[in-house]
């Protein structure tokens, strides 16, 4: 890959960058996503001298085994990401999960939200909170898949007793009802940031994530019957991400009526940009719009 490429691995070179601390790359939300700027530039040739490589202005073999067998700091999931750091398929529903967590985390694993929605500790790539239990049950997932690593990590099993509480432990405001189990504070805060750098952790995040929408998934082609393409399903799913699975297939039934595809998700996304505050509409129509055209969607029907 040389300047003013434009290709996926450009692309790939830009996420797994961005994992090692060059957040100023573009992600898939960006135009510049795929193409050799000097942005990518700036960043191949800073990572090359920081870790002794040839300064040269192209990404080769040398720079991918650097970028992939160096521990990334602030790993985000993407296609070259998942298949050669984490040795896991990159499937259509993996990719899902992905384009759902740029709007998320920004697709990174280790990314704490401490309470600015009163719903506790959020974690993880999309988010999974204490109050709704969601983070109670990925960190049981964790702990029953990779016991070893679990308490390497995080010493014993009582977070996941504290957690297991009626919303989560927390009180009205997010606040936890035990203040030893404050888990914007130390020692809490430092593990679950080293539980998100962890590779096997990692891969149930991604496991998890994608039991989740596989789940969802099937329940979709039941009631959503004149939706078949790839994107179609990628767009209900990060709709129903967002807002919830019942009012998606509220709206699909209303719109669903005698039209197509495309005329569908058009007319879902104009009545949820309606149904936000007006503060937050333009971020709902970007969201939307991205899932209607982004080319990392095929058009073709998904295979199940």
């Amino acid at each position: 890959m040389n300047p003013g490429d434009y290709a996926p691995a450009v692309g790939y070179l830009h996420d797994l960058l961005r994992g090692h601390g060059y957040a100023f790359l573009p992600d898939p939300r960006s135009d510049a996503y795929r193409s050799w700027e000097s942005a990518t530039s700036i960043a191949v040739q800073d990572f090359r001298r920081k870790r002794g490589l040839v300064l040269r202005d192209c990404a080769g073999g040398d720079l991918l085994r650097e970028l992939i067998a160096r521990p990334a700091p602030n790993a985000v999931v993407g296609g070259a990401y998942v298949p050669l750091v984490l040795n896991t398929p990159f499937s259509a529903i993996l990719r899902f999960v992905w384009l759902t967590s740029l709007f998320k985390t920004g697709a990174a694993f280790e990314k704490l939200n401490l309470n600015t929605g009163r719903c506790g500790v959020s974690f993880g790539i999309l988010q999974w909170s204490q109050r709704s239990g969601e983070l109670h049950r990925l960190l049981r997932a964790c702990a029953e898949r990779e016991p070893e690593e679990w308490m390497k990590t995080m010493e014993d099993n009582a977070v996941l007793d504290y957690t297991a509480r009626p919303d989560g432990g927390v009180d009205g405001l997010g606040n936890a009802a035990d203040p030893a189990f404050d888990l914007t504070e130390a020692p809490w805060k430092p593990r679950l940031k080293a539980l998100g750098a962890n590779l096997p952790m990692q891969r149930i995040q991604l496991a998890f994530a994608a039991e989740s929408y596989g789940a969802e998934l099937d329940k979709l082609r039941v009631w959503a019957s004149a939706i078949t393409s790839e994107r179609g399903f990628a767009f209900l799913l990060d709709l129903a991400n967002q807002f919830g699975a019942g009012r998606v297939e509220q709206q699909y039934r209303k719109a669903a009526a005698g039209f197509s595809e495309s005329k569908i998700l058009k007319a879902m996304e104009d009545a949820f940009v309606d149904m936000a505050r007006l503060q937050f509409q333009p971020r709902v129509r970007a969201r939307r719009e991205f899932f209607r055209t982004t080319e990392l969607l095929s058009d073709d029907p998904l295979i199940p």
